[in-house]
């Protein structure tokens, strides 16, 4: 049986509001944040396509919630109206080739369907499946409302958490007291973002189990 691969297909907000050169140095800057994280197994590594949007493959679906936090966080730090929205389709890859824009399969079409929609829509994080999923997209709206609020300062910490920064190191990356980052942390509502990631892999197997 084929494996369940999450397929992810994102693009920059407000891309047209900022300089090409800034917001491409943003974009690499969060795919070098991907690339190098430990707890991502690619099979299609991110990869920028037509200048504001990337698309990538992720083996291990667990992560693809955590995957998804960051890169918007990466985005968010950098200026108040920055962001990505980020489309994932989770199923079936047939045509797996050496880069996304060429491959296809069931996840590949839920994803470029779901990126088409969340257009339209406030949500920036939106997952799609081979079967309704209505609870776990209303559990976004509710994510949703916590990430939006985030300022740039938070966004920092909150990218650092994700990364597995503790409160002392990132004192030491930001030169701030170890007060103030344990209150960036808290304001961030960091403690809803964790309860929820350690309970994502529960939800999607709700939804992946064929």
């Amino acid at each position: 049986m084929k494996a369940i691969q999450a397929v992810i297909t994102a693009d920059m907000v407000n891309y047209t509001q900022f300089s090409r050169e800034e917001s491409g140095v943003w974009l690499e800057e969060m795919l070098d944040v991907l690339h190098q994280n430990q707890s991502f197994k690619w099979a299609l590594k991110p990869e920028i396509y037509r200048g504001d949007s990337f698309q990538a493959v992720l083996k291990n679906t667990d992560e693809i919630m955590r995957m998804a936090i960051l890169a918007r966080a990466c985005i968010r730090k950098h200026a108040p109206n920055a962001d990505m929205r980020v489309a994932i389709g989770i199923g079936h890859t047939e045509q797996l080739t050496n880069r996304p824009g060429t491959s296809d399969g069931e996840a590949f079409r839920l994803s470029g369907h779901l990126a088409d929609k969340i257009r339209q829509q406030k949500a920036r994080i939106g997952i799609a499946f081979s079967k309704p999923s209505e609870p776990l997209s209303a559990t976004l709206d509710l994510l949703e409302t916590v990430i939006e609020s985030w300022t740039a300062a938070q966004s920092q910490v909150i990218e650092a958490l994700l990364q597995g920064k503790n409160i002392t190191q990132i004192a030491e990356m930001l030169s701030i007291s170890q007060s103030a980052a344990s209150q960036r942390v808290a304001s961030s509502k960091w403690w809803a973002i964790d309860s929820f990631l350690a309970t994502f892999p529960k939800q999607l197997s709700l939804y992946t189990k064929r």
